[in-house]
């Protein structure tokens, strides 16, 4: 494809001059940031559609060819053939790197047979364009197939990114990927010497089958996470059976002795594990959580994440050069299923390794010739960061807390931490066993998921568990004509729910545009268990002002209890960590603020692929929407179409009444 060098026209922040910024193919915005250089328009081209890992694209790979396991559409996976949903024959799909203040330009294509489709992006506000937050029947329709849909938004939020679709399971079968945006200003960049593009961890879980099988679920094969995969590379591997896949080749990180390396994780996360993460010899120096900067306080040996949460370290590479192992297992729901992957830490030393024959030196090291450790070898023993376990605010040398990070001052904003809010909520994670008899009768139809034999769950929010609506509500506002026929909350349940019975219905939360909003989160759960929820905002990031565990005493009036925290402050109380998705502990809480700035509606939700689909989530409605920005003009527009029933015979062949 040839491109023009064009300029584009765009109004700057101050509506005064306009600024030119120069159109490109997405792939050239992947440079060095420099202050003062013009920003880019970065176009980029996305084709969605179903493909194969381990298909005809790889050709001889999975028979034993290496070489044609590098050919440019051999999607690996597990070294196992299976059905994926790719993004122009990739998974994860091609990365995003920008520089702060570049517009970025995704034209998606939709090929997938029969499916609607939307992608979000992970991390941005969309402030001045929340109508490319990318979430179905909120912000917009999805994307009919054979259709193309462009998203187009200016890259403010800087750090590492996300983004993934946001229909059905698409996001578990391979439909996400990452975003960078690099600040010439970043406050950290004094502590590494290389910010790589290659230097990306994108951990995601991977099953066997697509993953509808279990939608909603089978009695004779439970939900399960059957391999770990790493920049969409991993091993399949079955200790019940002893069965094990070496033909697939591994992730490679290469690194020069003496140098300091800034990497960036992202947790892909579709089902109920969280990934623990330890690089063989070496520790992590955590500088950024959710693309939020944060002070480099804590150097970690074991790093802990969940589903959409990212972060940021630098790696010191101190040992004496060799290959060494970077080790990823499922953990809490995972434990009993026991999956762990791994990718390879490279020196470089190109001396004394030799490439096979029709390989390059790193396509070889992705085939290692040692076997990787057992899953019964321990983890040796250090700082555990984020474990979900964890006591928070009491930093010692075994474990730290998300929540024990600090922002930097220039950060602090001293309103939003020192006031009292103008709203409070509490949120109540529920996780509902539901029988036959609620889930089969004459009720109504609902949605459910069927974990193992005789064991079915909804998801639910204080109790509501919700109803997505039928109609984009940030571009057809006035489609909403009843709120309290068409919305509900705790305070306003329909008829046909009382206070103990589970309601469906479209959740919504509304709040005045600029308040200061805070949330308590809290799982509902009644026993402990290795079971977490990763809360994910939409729009907006938050600051986390407390989080703990219930006493093993509150099992019923947990909201009292949580009430009787609200004067406690934690040692980081001064500067606490901006994030947009944190982890709610298994029978414990979060409490976080943030300022309700950006007007729209946006969805509140449990980040597990499961647990959204089965209703765990709200719409969060900021202002009025007279304050929202207006969508483009010709914007997709869509709803349901129920005509008034006419009596009358329809005459065969004319199709009309009579």
């Amino acid at each position: 494809r040839l491109w023009p060098q064009l300029l584009l026209l765009t109004s700057n922040t101050s509506n005064t001059t306009p600024t030119v910024k120069l159109v490109v193919p997405g792939e050239q915005c992947d440079r060095q940031c420099v202050s003062g250089d013009p920003p880019r328009t970065c176009h980029f081209h996305w084709k969605l559609e179903n493909f194969a890992s381990m298909g005809s694209s790889c050709w001889h790979c999975r028979l034993g060819n290496r070489a044609h396991c590098f050919h440019p559409q051999c999607i690996t996976a597990n070294g196992l053939e299976r059905g994926v949903f790719s993004i122009n024959r990739r998974v994860p799909g091609p990365p995003i790197h920008v520089c702060k203040h570049d517009s970025i330009v995704v034209d998606v294509e939709n090929q997938l047979e029969g499916l609607g489709s939307t992608i979000h992006w992970h991390g941005f506000h969309q402030k001045a364009s929340p109508w490319m937050d990318g979430v179905p029947m909120v912000t917009q329709c999805p994307i009919p197939q054979d259709t193309t849909f462009r998203y187009q938004f200016t890259a403010v939020e800087s750090g590492t990114q996300f983004y993934h679709s946001h229909a059905g399971f698409q996001k578990a079968n391979g439909h996400y990927g990452m975003v960078v945006v690099r600040d010439p200003a970043d406050l950290n960049q004094e502590h590494y010497d290389y910010d790589l593009s290659e230097h990306r961890i994108i951990i995601a879980d991977w099953t066997l089958d697509m993953v509808e099988k279990w939608v909603p679920g089978i009695q004779t094969d439970s939900m399960r996470v059957d391999s770990i995969l790493i920049n969409g590379r991993g091993r399949y591997f079955n200790e019940t059976t002893g069965t094990r896949v070496d033909i697939a080749p591994l992730t490679v990180y290469q690194v020069e002795y003496g140098k300091r390396y800034r990497f960036r994780l992202i947790s892909s996360g579709s089902q109920y594990c969280p990934f623990q993460m330890q690089i063989q010899n070496h520790n992590m120096l955590i500088i950024s959580t959710d693309g939020g900067t944060v002070q480099p306080q804590y150097t970690v040996d074991t790093l802990v994440s969940i589903s959409g949460e990212r972060y940021d370290f630098v790696l010191t590479a101190n040992q004496p050069p060799g290959n060494y192992w970077v080790r990823v297992r499922g953990i809490g729901f995972c434990d009993q299923m026991r999956v762990e992957d791994f990718a390879i830490l490279s020196y470089r030393t190109p001396e004394t390794t030799v490439p096979d024959a029709d390989l390059t030196v790193e396509q070889t090291l992705a085939f290692p010739k040692e076997q990787p450790p057992a899953y019964d070898d321990p983890y040796p023993e250090g700082i555990v960061f984020n474990h979900q376990t964890a006591p928070c605010y009491t930093p010692n040398d075994t474990y730290i807390c998300a929540a024990d990070l600090e922002a930097y001052e220039v950060f602090r904003d001293v309103k939003l931490i020192d006031s009292v809010p103008d709203r409070t909520f509490f949120l109540g994670f529920n996780v509902i066993e539901a029988n036959n008899s609620l889930l089969f009768s004459e009720r109504g139809i609902s949605h459910f998921a069927t974990v193992r034999e005789g064991f079915n769950t909804i998801g639910a929010t204080n109790m509501i568990s919700f109803v997505p609506p039928s109609f984009p509500l940030l571009i057809q506002p006035e489609l909403i004509v009843d709120e309290n026929a068409q919305f509900c909350n705790v305070s306003h349940r329909p008829a046909h729910c009382t206070d103990a019975h589970l309601c469906f219905c479209t959740h919504r939360m509304k709040v005045k545009h600029n308040d200061i909003i805070e949330i308590v989160l809290y799982d509902t759960a009644e026993v402990r268990q290795s079971f977490y929820h990763p809360f994910h905002l939409h729009g907006h990031r938050f600051i986390v002002t407390d989080s703990g565990r219930f006493p093993n005493d509150i099992l019923t009036d947990q909201i009292a209890y949580l009430r009787s925290l609200r004067t406690i402050r934690r040692p980081n109380a001064h500067c606490p960590p901006y994030k947009d998705t944190q982890s709610i502990p298994n029978r414990g809480f979060v409490r976080i603020r943030f300022r309700a700035n950006n007007p729209g509606f946006w969805l509140v939700h449990c980040h597990f692929e499961w647990h959204l689909a089965d209703g765990m989530g709200l719409v969060l409605q900021i202002g009025e929407p007279d304050e929202m920005p207006k969508p483009p003009a010709n914007f997709p527009r869509c709803g349901s179409f129920v005509p008034p029933v006419e009596s009358g015979s329809v005459v065969e062949g004319s199709g009309t009444l009579t």
